[in-house]
C-alpha cells in the first residue's frame, strides 16, 4: 500500500497555484518517495519493529530524506496559503496547503519513528548531506534551460492509427509473433508521425525494431514443436547462452520505441512506449530474465541518461518513460505496475497539457488522474529499482530534483507551453 502521506502531498502538489510552492512540494516528493521506497525495498515499511534491526546509515538517511519532505511540504503549504490571498484561486490555494500539511502530518509518524531509532551522529550528517546533494542538484537544473514539449502528433491520421493498432496487438495478443508484430508496426507509425511534426528524416528507431525478426525465429526454433504462446514462454526450454543473445534485440527494440536520448526525436514517447514496455513485459521478463538481468548493468546507465534528458531537455514524459524503465529493469511485479501505471499518467499528461485539451474547463481533471498515477507509479518503480540496482536508482530520482530545479529559471517551465507541432524537440 502506498503511503496516504505521500499521496495526500502529492496531490495538494498538483493543486496548489503558487509556483514557488510547487517546485517545493516537487522535492518533498521526492524526498519521500525515495525515503518510501528505501523503506519498502527492505520490508522494514511493513513490520515497524524491524526499523532498528536496519543499517545506521540507512535510517540516519532515510530519516533524513523523510523530515526534508516533510519541512518542504510544510513551507509549500505556508507559500501556497500566503499566495493563495491575493489571487483569484484562493479556493485551490487553501485546499491545496490543506493537503500538504496532511500529508506532512501523516509522514510526521513515520519521521518520529525513524527519529527515534537514527543514531544522532549518524542523522545529524545525513541531514548535511541530502541538504547538500540536494541544493547542487537544484543548482544544476538551474543552469539548463527549459524546452517547452512539443504538442502529440497527430497527424497523418493514418500514422496515429497504426500506433494504436500496434500498441493494442502488443497488449491482448496470445502469440509471441503477434506481440513482436505489434511493436514493430507501433515502431514505424510512431516515427511517420514523429516524420510529419518536423523531427528526424533517417529511421534509426524503426529499423532497431526489426532486430527482433531473427530473435522471434531463433525463440521458434528453441521452442520446436510447444510454440511461441505467451502463456507457454516461462515453461520454454531456454538455456542461459539463449537468454543471453536474445535479450540485447528485445533491450534494443524497446528502447528504441521509448523515446528517451539519443532517439527522443524518432519515435512520439508518450505513444509508442507502451508497445516497448509491453514486449518487455510480455515476452522478454517471462522467457529470458536471466538475459534480461545479464544486460541490465549494460542497459541502465543509458536509461539514466534517458531520465535527466527528459528531466531538463525532452520533456517531463521522458522521464516518466525512463523511470518506467526501471522498473521493468527491476524484473519485479512492483516494477511492471508502476511502469504500466508511469506510462498510462505520461500519456495522459500529454493529453492534458496539449492546447486543445488545456482550453476545456475540465483539463485539470485528466491532470491531477496523471500526476496521482506518475506518482504511484515513480514510488513503485524506485522500490523495484533499489532492489536490483541502487545507485542508478538513486541517480534517476535525483534527475526529477534537477528538473525542478530548473522550474526556477521561470514560471512556467514546470508547465511548458508547447509550440506548434511542426516545431522539432531538443
Amino acid at each position: 500500500m502506498i503511503h496516504p502521506g505521500f499521496l495526500l502531498i502529492l496531490l495538494g502538489t498538483v493543486l496548489v497555484p503558487d509556483d514557488r510552492a510547487r517546485r517545493a512540494g516537487i522535492v518533498a516528493t521526492c524526498a519521500a518517495g525515495l525515503a518510501l521506497a528505501g523503506l519498502r525495498a527492505t520490508e522494514a515499511a511493513l513490520d515497524p519493529a524491524a526499523l532498528s534491526a536496519l543499517p545506521p546509515g540507512f535510517l540516519a538517511v532515510d530519516s533524513a530524506l523523510v523530515w526534508v519532505g516533510i519541512g518542504l511540504a510544510g513551507g509549500a503549504a505556508v507559500a501556497a496559503g500566503r499566495g493563495g490571498r491575493s489571487t483569484a484561486s484562493s479556493g485551490a490555494a487553501i485546499a491545496a496547503a490543506a493537503l500538504l500539511v496532511s500529508g506532512a502530518l501523516g509522514l510526521g509518524v513515520l519521521g518520529f519513528r525513524l527519529f527515534q531509532v537514527a543514531p544522532a551522529r549518524d542523522l545529524a550528517l545525513a541531514f548535511l548531506a541530502v541538504l547538500g546533494v540536494g541544493l547542487l542538484l537544484l543548482l544544476a537544473g538551474r543552469v539548463v534551460p527549459p524546452v517547452p514539449e512539443v504538442e502529440l502528433p497527430t497527424r497523418p491520421v493514418a500514422g496515429l492509427a497504426g500506433v494504436l493498432t500496434g500498441v493494442l496487438l502488443a497488449a491482448i495478443a496470445s502469440h509471441a509473433g503477434a506481440v513482436i508484430v505489434g511493436a514493430i508496426v507501433a515502431g514505424w507509425a510512431g516515427y511517420f508521425l514523429q516524420r510529419a511534426a518536423g523531427t528526424s528524416r533517417v529511421p534509426v528507431a524503426p529499423m532497431l525494431t526489426l532486430l527482433l525478426l531473427p530473435a522471434w525465429s531463433l525463440m521458434a526454433t528453441i521452442a520446436g514443436a510447444e510454440g511461441l504462446g505467451v502463456t507457454m514462454l516461462p515453461d520454454l526450454p531456454f538455456s542461459p547462452a539463449a537468454e543471453r543473445l536474445l535479450a540485447p534485440a528485445f533491450l534494443l527494440a524497446a528502447w528504441a520505441v521509448a523515446g528517451l536520448w539519443p532517439l527522443h526525436r524518432q519515435e512520439p514517447a508518450a505513444l509508442v512506449a507502451p508497445a516497448g514496455a509491453l514486449l518487455l513485459a510480455r515476452l522478454a521478463i517471462p522467457a529470458i530474465p536471466g538475459g534480461l538481468e545479464h544486460w541490465r548493468a549494460l542497459a541502465l546507465p543509458l536509461v539514466v541518461v534517458g531520465i535527466w534528458h527528459g528531466a531538463l531537455r525532452a520533456g517531463r514524459t521522458g522521464a516518466a518513460v525512463g523511470l518506467a524503465w526501471v522498473g521493468l529493469l527491476s524484473l519485479q511485479q512492483a516494477g511492471r505496475v508502476g511502469a504500466a501505471l508511469l506510462l498510462a499518467g505520461a500519456l495522459l499528461l500529454r493529453l492534458g497539457n496539449d492546447s486543445a485539451w488545456r482550453a476545456a474547463r475540465w483539463a485539470v481533471v485528466p491532470r491531477v488522474v496523471a500526476v496521482l498515477a506518475l506518482g504511484s507509479g515513480a514510488l513503485l518503480a524506485v522500490e523495484a529499482g533499489l532492489q536490483a540496482e541502487v545507485v542508478y536508482t538513486v541517480l534517476a530520482v535525483a534527475g526529477l530534483v534537477a528538473a525542478a530545479g530548473q522550474a526556477a529559471a521561470g514560471p512556467h517551465a514546470m508547465t511548458a507551453r508547447e509550440p506548434s507541432a511542426t516545431a522539432p524537440s531538443d
